[in-house]
């Protein structure tokens, strides 16, 4: 077998319970689910009583939480991204001159499904032109841009960040599935690592990555679970959550569920299906015999689409059929048609329909880089961590190192690029209070909850993978 190949096998058996069955590259690619509950979009193109974890305020220490609608923040001026530093000094570490800071990103393009998180890589460097055409430069430093494809496997991760540690600063708004392989080398060299998101509790806990998008398996915000029972008063008392049979996928599911039980939603039912089953029918006859009226699903959309059209096939149809950012997609509606209109997706992301200044920054400059490509909820979340590097970088000052970016990153705690995503708690790897629900309707997303801005709550600590 191929070493790539063997790779991802290895990889693909450590994830699935009961591995044994071949695997379609199809198959191989649904186990891509981030932690924290929120799937990456292909662009082929002290606890309470309610087991929140409370702050001095009740809220955990997140903004917002106690107003239940944030509004978004309004972007500074073109060219006050990097603040005021002036001067430069010199090459003050490794991919640090005078003149430039070398960035990396490595995210996967080749693989079982190609170009599954080329959106993050497109994003990233849509940022660099962006801020190297507009905003200036960073203590005298231009931005340069080197990018590395770690191909869907664990190897190809460790790889490319052995090679970025040697020719780069920093990491910056990578996503890659299998992201556990780079975290020994990118900890051993000591290289600040600002990713789109971090999908294995692995990377997580490596002391020199942060995901922007903060996310982490045993900590729900209850913000999900409240909009859904505001949104579907009369169906909170019989739920059900299904999920892909994955690490992954596995891990957020029960995390999720019982977050929602700690908020007064009841499950009737609850499901994994594992990645080789193609006969979706007997699941579907389950939901109808315990009278689900909700259901969640947990693991990539085009397993959701599988699933919907067997709802379809067999004449159930919830109240809500409810699913995290992968859904929120072109190719999803594309995939499912009709069976999957009504599906509901959370969100920490602004939202693409609505008038969002960095949003449109970013459309406006991904297509001056990949004319064509649609914008996703991993890219938006790496051109918010591009933004967070240049900031950072500019209040360490012209004596730019591996370490003060590090120590400066670590005291970020309520991070929004500017109105473009929900509150992120990025140095201290908490997730993210804050929530929004869209709703497909007529082949089209629309806002379902809440009426402007974010939903933000406390979060529970469920204990599940932590």
């Amino acid at each position: 077998m191929h070493r790539r190949a063997a790779l991802v096998a290895l990889v693909v058996c450590a994830l699935i319970a009961g591995c044994g069955s071949r695997l379609t590259d199809e198959q191989r690619a649904a186990l891509v689910v981030p932690q924290g509950g929120a799937a990456g979009t292909q662009d082929g193109t002290a606890t309470g009583e309610d087991g929140a974890v409370s702050g001095t305020d009740g809220t955990a220490g997140q903004p917002g939480a106690n107003n239940p609608q944030q509004p978004n923040k309004q972007p500074n001026p073109p060219g006050s991204i990097a603040g005021a530093c002036q001067g430069t000094g010199g090459a003050t570490d490794k991919g640090v001159t005078a003149g430039e800071i070398t960035i990396a990103n490595i995210s996967d393009i080749s693989g079982p499904v190609p170009g599954i998180f080329q959106s993050a890589q497109q994003a990233t460097k849509a940022f660099v032109e962006y801020f190297n055409a507009t905003q200036g430069a960073i203590c005298g430093r231009k931005l340069k841009l080197v990018s590395f494809d770690s191909r869907t496997d664990s190897g190809g991760d460790q790889q490319a960040t052995a090679q970025a540690c040697e020719q780069a600063f920093a990491l910056v708004g990578s996503m890659s599935a299998f992201d556990q392989g780079g975290g020994p080398a990118a900890a051993g060299c000591g290289i600040p690592d600002l990713r789109a998101s971090t999908v294995t509790a692995q990377r997580q806990r490596t002391a020199v990555s942060f995901g922007v998008a903060s996310n982490v398996v045993n900590l729900v915000s209850s913000a999900g679970p409240d909009l859904v029972k505001s949104s579907f008063p009369g169906a909170i008392g019989s739920a059900a959550y299904l999920y892909l049979n994955a690490d992954a996928s596995a891990q957020n599911a029960k995390s999720m569920q019982k977050a929602a039980e700690a908020r007064g939603i009841k499950f009737v039912y609850s499901q994994a299906i594992d990645i080789t089953d193609v006969n979706y029918a007997p699941y579907v006859a389950k939901l109808k015999e315990t009278g689900a009226k909700i259901v969640y699903w947990i693991g990539s959309g085009q397993y959701a689409v599988r699933l919907q059209q067997a709802m379809r096939q067999q004449g159930y149809t919830p109240e809500a059929f409810i699913t995290d950012p992968s859904a929120y997609d072109p190719q999803y509606i594309r995939q499912g048609g009709a069976a999957v209109d009504g599906t509901v997706v959370y969100t920490n992301g602004a939202l693409f329909e609505e008038s969002n200044a960095q949003v449109a920054l970013y459309k406006q400059w991904l297509g001056r880089v990949a004319p064509g490509a649609a914008p996703s909820y991993f890219g938006m979340f790496a051109w918010a961590a591009a933004r967070l590097f240049v900031t950072t970088a500019a209040k360490v000052g012209p004596q730019l190192t591996r370490k003060a970016m590090l120590d400066a990153v670590r005291q970020v705690h309520d991070f929004t690029a500017e109105g473009m995503v929900a509150p992120q708690d990025v140095g201290g790897k908490r997730t993210s209070a804050c929530m929004t629900l869209v709703r497909l309707k007529g082949g089209a997303w629309s806002r379902l909850a809440p009426a402007s801005g974010y939903s933000c709550g406390t979060l529970i600590d469920t204990g599940v993978g932590g």
